[in-house]
């Protein structure tokens, strides 16, 4: 097995958005701002974490062992020895987490977790200071049509047959007509060396819900690195003072979170969360988000409305009775946690630069968030024609299509008159941006011709390409599995087939690897010996 770090231009392809501008050309936004995303952590940023403590730590604990019960996970000696650490004042934490997907989910639910139990790890070497891996299962959502599907590198799906509706992940049940998707699912991949294993990860969803299922599988993968979960519907008591405040003013949360929006679009982004009261009403099996109504708040649709005094005395009754939305869960989860930083995807460190004012307005530190690690599984056919196709992690990171991947003999004239026209537009365009300077309208003008030019370059390579039918047929199969449906791999394909074919040493292989620079933007290439 080797890996291979991409150089960034990886990044410059159309998964990879949006694009913000740079001092050389644009660039996707986590690379363009350094700010957005967490670059390195020191023993002062440590010290400073510590010395802010948490408001409950008794009760955090008592948190993660009610987790572990009621959801019956796995309890590893090194996940228990994590949680008794983590009852000490001193200790800190990384937190990552995720809505509970079917079967665990995509890959990088998987790079997630390993990239939080990585830098705990770097954090104790390196700053000296006691730090544990929590992943924050969010059980609490209800948008199971983002979760329902799990995908095979075949191309076979899977899916839950639960109806979209409004019920947390955390209620619905792996009923009989779940299981025999899971059923399913277990007989197409039982010819793979390590299928036993993986029955027994999927097992774990069996007389469970679709949320403790879903930790349950991860324990029984991760638990062994000390990987702790937890349940935040545990947290609600603890998160009276928060949502205490959304239900006093909740229009000047909105008016803050505007304010981030504003502080967004001025670094040149767009909202990735819109402008609405992050805060649900759960009632009668129900998760129904609320907005600013009267003296008070209303469901949304057209639900009932309720007095802002009949909320307070609800949430002094009954604090399990709301739920937060995407701006305010990691402000929650910072108030409660240790945590140095969470560890999260692209959109999570978008709507994290939103956090700002909101986050002062509540009296809570703005949370700091490191970009995942990101990898790409190359094996089988796609690992044979990398080599006969004498690859590297250059010509694939430039490669925007399968036909890039081919080195023709002699290159056609109509391409090399293509490449000098782009060559004398990159000068002319030099040119008109030293004289119209910041002028977007040129910008979007030399880009859409570059585009324009590029897309034709494209389409005469794919027809020399297809005239080696052997070439053609090598370098679809190295793109098909690389991108699979045109889609970044670890978004597409589920964790569970690799395991099967290849075991769990290449996971142990991806957690060193991350392990030596935590906070490597780089996207890495993970070739299978077979």
């Amino acid at each position: 097995m080797k890996i291979h770090s991409l150089p960034l231009s990886w990044y410059n392809r159309p998964q990879y958005r949006p694009v913000l501008p740079t001092p050389d050309a644009e660039s996707w936004f986590p690379l363009a701002r350094e700010e957005l995303t967490l670059r390195s952590l020191s023993d002062e940023d440590c010290l400073k974490r510590a010395a802010d403590g948490t408001p409950d730590r008794e009760g955090l604990v008592a948190a993660f062992k009610s987790t572990c019960e009621d959801w019956r996970l796995p309890e590893t000696p090194e996940a228990m020895a994590a949680l008794e650490r983590l009852a000490r004042n001193d200790t800190l934490c990384v937190v990552t987490g995720q809505q509970p997907g079917f079967l665990g989910g995509p890959l990088y639910v998987l790079y997630k977790a390993l990239t939080a139990i990585a830098l705990s790890r770097w954090v104790e070497a390196e700053c000296g200071r006691a730090c544990v891996p929590i992943f924050w299962v969010a059980g609490e959502d209800h948008d199971i049509d983002e979760v329902r599907r799990h995908h095979l590198p075949s191309g076979e799906t899977f899916e839950l047959p639960h109806p979209a509706g409004r019920a947390p992940l955390s209620e619905l049940a792996i009923d009989p007509p779940s299981e025999a998707v899971i059923d399913e699912f277990l007989s197409a991949i039982s010819d793979l060396p390590h299928s036993s294993l993986v029955e027994e990860l999927a097992s774990q969803y069996r007389g469970r819900s679709v949320a403790a299922g879903f930790a349950a599988l991860l324990a029984g993968l991760l638990g062994r690195y000390g990987l702790l979960f937890l349940d935040p519907e545990k947290l609600r008591p603890l998160s009276k003072p928060l949502i205490r405040r959304c239900i006093e003013d909740p229009a000047e949360v909105i008016n803050q979170i505007e304010k981030g929006t504003e502080e967004l679009s001025e670094a040149g982004l767009k909202p990735f969360v819109s402008s609405r009261l992050p805060l649900f009403v759960l009632r009668e099996g129900s998760r129904d988000h609320l907005s600013p109504g009267g003296n008070g708040l209303v469901v949304d649709g057209g639900g009932p409305q309720f007095d802002r005094e009949e909320l307070l005395e609800l949430l002094d009754r009954e604090p399990g009775s709301f739920s937060s939305g995407a701006l305010l869960r990691p402000l929650i989860q910072d108030y409660l946690l240790p945590s140095l930083t969470t560890v999260g995807g692209p959109a999570e460190v978008g709507y994290f630069a939103q956090l700002g004012p909101l986050s002062k307005w509540l009296g809570v530190k703005k949370p700091k968030i490191l970009l995942r690690f990101q990898a790409t599984l190359l094996a089988g056919e796609g690992r044979q024609a990398w080599r006969e196709l004498g690859l590297d992690g250059g010509s694939l990171a430039a490669a925007l299509n399968p036909e890039d991947l081919v080195s023709p003999a002699d290159e056609r004239g109509e391409l090399a008159e293509l490449r000098s026209i782009r060559e004398r537009l990159s000068s002319l365009g030099g040119d008109l941006e030293t004289e119209n300077p910041g002028s977007r309208g040129v910008e979007r003008g030399l880009r859409t011709a570059q585009e324009s030019l590029a897309r034709l370059a494209g389409r005469i390579r794919k027809l020399q390409v297809r005239g080696d039918p052997a070439a053609w047929e090598r370098a679809s199969a190295a793109w098909n599995q690389i991108l699979p449906d045109g889609k970044l791999q670890e978004r597409r394909w589920g964790f569970l087939q690799p395991i099967a074919k290849y075991g769990t040493e290449w996971i142990e292989t991806a957690l060193e690897e991350i392990g030596r620079d935590p906070f490597s933007l780089s996207h890495r290439l993970i070739e299978f010996d077979s």
